[in-house]
Parts: C-alpha cells; sequence; structure tokens
C-alpha cells in the first residue's frame, strides 16, 4: 500500500465518500446523523469517531459497534466540565478520549476526567504565557495524584519518550505529523491534524522538512534548545516567533520527572535479584 493509503483522515462527515478505501476519523456534532449515515463499508475504514458536542444525544452510540474509540471534544472546557459525566455511560460499550483545549480553566476538566477515569488529550500548541501556570499545575497533577490512572497527552508521551530515549516528537505523540494524519477542514482543505482554525498553504508533504530547516536556522531558539528533539519545533507554528520559555519550564519539569522515574525503574531489577538471594 501506498503512504497515501495507510494516510489516517480527519474529515468531516459529510465528506466521508471522499476518501474511499482510506483510514478515517470521521467528526460531527449529531450522533443521530452519524449512526444513520454511516454505512458497513465506511465503518470498516473507520479508526475512531470524533464528536465535537458534548452536550448531543449520546444514547445512539453507546450500543453501536462497540468497541470504536470515540473522542469527544471540549468546545469550553470550563464551562463543560460536569458535563463529562454523561461519558460514563459511553465509556462501558466504547474507549473514550476527551480533548481539553488549552485555554482558561482547562485545567478543571482535566482533573474530573481524570477522576472518571477518562484518557485526556490536551491541544493547543502555542499556549498563551498567562496559560503557563495552569499548565504547569496540571501537569502536576498527573504526575503526583493516585487518582491518575489513564493518559494525559502529551505529558504521558513525552515522558515515555525521555524514559525509554525513544525519537519521536510532539507532532506524532500528538497525532498531528501530516506523513501519516491529516485533518480536512469543513471546505475540504488539507490541513495539520486536528488544528481546525489554522489553515496553511504549506506543502504537507515536505512540511516536516521545511518546517525544521526553518527553525534550525542560526541563532535561532530551537537551535540552541536542549528540547528540540523531544518537540521537533511543535510549538514554532504557525507563528515562527512564538516564545517558548514558557512551555520549556513545562519540559523541564517533565524531563526532570522522568528521569526520575527511570532512576527508580533501573533501581528496580538489583532490588529485585538481591530480595532473591
Amino acid at each position: 500500500m501506498t503512504q497515501e493509503q495507510l494516510r489516517t483522515y480527519n474529515v468531516p462527515l459529510a465528506f466521508v465518500d471522499l476518501y474511499p478505501d482510506r483510514p478515517l476519523i470521521v467528526r460531527a456534532t449529531d450522533p443521530v446523523a452519524l449512526v444513520q449515515s454511516l454505512t458497513p463499508q465506511h465503518v470498516r475504514q473507520l479508526v475512531s469517531l470524533q464528536l465535537l458536542d458534548i452536550s448531543a444525544d449520546l444514547e445512539e452510540l453507546e450500543g453501536w459497534n462497540p468497541g470504536l474509540p470515540i473522542e469527544v471534544v471540549l468546545a469550553d472546557p470550563e464551562a463543560e466540565t460536569m458535563k463529562l459525566y454523561r461519558l460514563c455511560r459511553l465509556q462501558r460499550s466504547h474507549p473514550v478520549r476527551v480533548v481539553v483545549p488549552i485555554v482558561p480553566g482547562f485545567s478543571k476538566a482535566v482533573r474530573v476526567a481524570s477522576f472518571l477515569q477518562l484518557p485526556v488529550k490536551l491541544e493547543g500548541a502555542q499556549p498563551d504565557p498567562d496559560l503557563i501556570e495552569e499548565l504547569c499545575e496540571a501537569l502536576d497533577f498527573f504526575l503526583h495524584n493516585k487518582a491518575v490512572s489513564q493518559p494525559i497527552e502529551y505529558f504521558s508521551g513525552v515522558l515515555t519518550t525521555v524514559i525509554h530515549k525513544q525519537p519521536v516528537t510532539l507532532w506524532e505523540i500528538q497525532e498531528e505529523h501530516p506523513s501519516t494524519v491529516r485533518y480536512v477542514d469543513d471546505y475540504g482543505v488539507q490541513t495539520l491534524a486536528r488544528r481546525p482554525f489554522i489553515r496553511t498553504n504549506e506543502n504537507l508533504d515536505s512540511f516536516q522538512f521545511e518546517l525544521t530547516k526553518r527553525v534550525l536556522c542560526d541563532e535561532s531558539e530551537c537551535s540552541s534548545c536542549e528540547f528540540f528533539l523531544n518537540c521537533g519545533g511543535y510549538f514554532k507554528w504557525p507563528d515562527p516567533d512564538y516564545s517558548c520559555v514558557g512551555v520549556k519550564r513545562v519540559f523541564q519539569r517533565m524531563r526532570d520527572a522522568a528521569l526520575e522515574l527511570h532512576d527508580d525503574l533501573s533501581l528496580y531489577p538489583t532490588a529485585h535479584t538481591e530480595s532473591a538471594t
């Protein structure tokens, strides 16, 4: 199969027939429309569903194709936090993940989702400086609260890559690498995955190469950044002048936690061997 045939496309429900024989993430606001519109052939193509309205009638999805992953995107995390309880029945029959935009008050939704054992994906590549403290608080919650049993991305992915020294960047962790995932906006234009409010004239086939070349130019912030191998220039798009001072704080905390966890894990075989002798 070609790279294009293997690539996943995040498409509006109305465009599902434009991508035959392609892996699909189909998004919509109305579960009833999803159930009525998707044929068995469509379902065979599905990687997951993306529901854009947490207030929608979820009952239609509860018994429909059990086991199919469903991602629920919050529009206003602080206002919609208590609606997360509506997902408890849905997660009995489907793996459910909550997408939480990094906007003021987002950490409240992160905490409640975690208490409900719902995986979380944080969304927002260039957080405002006044959100860095809340992002740090969310990270501390993830690292230290015993109620957290499910991943919170991108925290979980970065910790894993640092611990295991894997060459994986935020583009892959956040499922936005254009070589593997494409977001098709409501006008049919392909752009970077799950950044629906940003349209680009970039050549997506060469996007990663061109971005890397730009951000690693002489005396750029990325060229001397110790976190670049884990970031991959993720925070330099779409605004190349975005300052990473704040997100470096978050990355430093993640790295410190990963190294501490790595040290703890490295002691386990020794301790286990000694106890057995």
